[in-house]
């Protein structure tokens, strides 16, 4: 059955340069990026904090982000003054501290921030994109802009606009599992920093491991200390078969994940000799989605790509983190190393729709290149070629396809 809503006058909020949708890594690097470039800049978020899966999800490490300059550089610096960084692989950080310094940066460039609202539908003119409708507590607002980034991960402005993706593996369409991740208090002192299996074998020697995948179904877990001492967060739960832009699949999967994090703590309060008297401490207000929507643009990042190490003339991000599949249909995780490979600016121009570019995990690649690129480290460098990108679009009076073609 459907519905057919009334035609109805809605108030536009704003006008602006850059409308970036989504204020995780990507968004947060776009967003940053075209104000400093002097774009005038509106970034809207669902949630109620700044940086996405870093601060709502509770996701550390920060994979990728002592490979790249500008804001990876810049954010590990602020968070080492502030004693928020060290953990695992002395590449972790505190979400806290994290989104307190995102509130600073954002508004120090005089960003225009609007929290607690939903980028609903693009506005369009014929192929191009003039702007977004958001919902949020006033009700259905417009917000017209030169050029959009879609940073939402899903690319969710970007499908309804029209442009092409794709989803999951190619041969059959099965993507990655979700993780619900969450932080524990009490972990002992000694227990080692970049250990972080050794948990688990203890578990399995004390519960057969038929028992603890049944209710926890993924045998390479990683417990992750933060900078504060006897603070960790755990990754470990996989929620297999639902996809994260469909809203049904999402709520779904969020209670999965809380009701595998209650199987968790109940195996982790085997090990107090080895782990200490742990004890959960804080739930994120997201689920982490590892892959949607992969946005089909200018250039489709391949598996070649990956394994060659490709270079690209108009390169904005180069990867290092390696091929990271944690396999949809069993408890494995697959892994490999590759050279390092670029990420051009065309696989940020999706195909079909003028004034619009993506960041993050949306970009336009492959299955397998999807899986090494999705990190946050990459998709905050992302953000922050993409934000240069419309800035440059803007005050030259151009448009961000023009901008990848006259670079051939």
């Amino acid at each position: 059955m459907k519905i057919t809503r009334p035609s109805c006058e809605i108030t536009v909020r704003n006008e602006t340069d850059v409308l970036v949708i989504g204020a995780g890594p990507a968004g947060i690097g776009a967003a940053i990026s075209a104000a400093r470039a002097g774009a005038k800049v509106t970034l809207v978020e669902y949630g109620g904090k700044l940086g996405g899966m870093w601060t709502l999800g509770l996701l550390s490490p920060f994979f990728d982000n002592r490979i790249h300059q500008g804001l990876n550089e810049e954010l590990r610096t602020h968070l080492q003054e502030r004693n928020a960084w060290g953990g695992l692989w002395n590449i972790s950080f505190d979400p806290t501290q994290m989104a307190l310094l995102l509130d600073e940066l954002v508004l120090a460039e005089n960003i225009d921030v609007l929290l607690y609202s939903i980028a609903t539908e693009p506005i369009m003119d014929g192929d191009a994109i003039k702007g977004v409708m958001v919902v949020n507590k006033s009700g259905t607002q417009a917000i017209l802009a030169k050029v959009v980034i879609d940073c939402s991960g899903d690319g969710d402005i970007a499908a309804r606009a029209g442009a092409p993706y794709d989803i999951g593996r190619p041969d059959n369409g099965v993507f990655q599992p979700m993780t619900m991740m969450f932080k524990i208090g009490g972990v002992k002192d000694d227990y080692p920093r970049d250990d972080t299996i050794g948990f688990y074998r203890a578990i399995c020697k004390e519960a057969p491991e038929d028992s603890v995948l049944k209710d926890v179904p993924f045998n390479h877990p990683a417990i992750i200390k933060l900078p504060r001492p006897g603070e960790a967060l755990i990754q470990w739960t996989h929620v297999r078969y639902c996809l994260g832009c469909d809203g049904d699949q999402l709520t779904k999967a969020t209670f999965n994940g809380r009701l595998q994090v209650k199987h968790a703590m109940k195996y982790l309060a085997m090990i107090k000799p080895v782990l200490g008297e742990v004890y959960l401490l804080e739930l994120p207000a997201v689920i982490g989605v590892r892959e949607t929507r992969r946005i089909t643009g200018e250039y489709v990042v391949s598996d070649d790509d990956v394994k060659n190490g490709k270079k690209h003339h108009d390169n904005v991000c180069n990867v290092r983190f390696g091929v990271d599949i944690h396999e949809p249909d069993n408890a494995k995780q697959t892994c490999w190393g590759h050279p390092g490979f670029d990420i051009p600016y065309r696989a940020l121009v999706p195909l079909k729709v003028e004034n619009l570019l993506t960041a993050g995990r949306c970009i336009s690649g492959s299955y397998t290149a999807h899986a090494a690129y999705r990190v946050t480290g990459d998709c905050l460098a992302m953000g922050e070629g993409a934000g240069k990108a419309a800035a440059q679009a803007v005050n030259s009076n151009t448009t961000v396809r023009k901008l990848c073609k006259n670079a051939e």
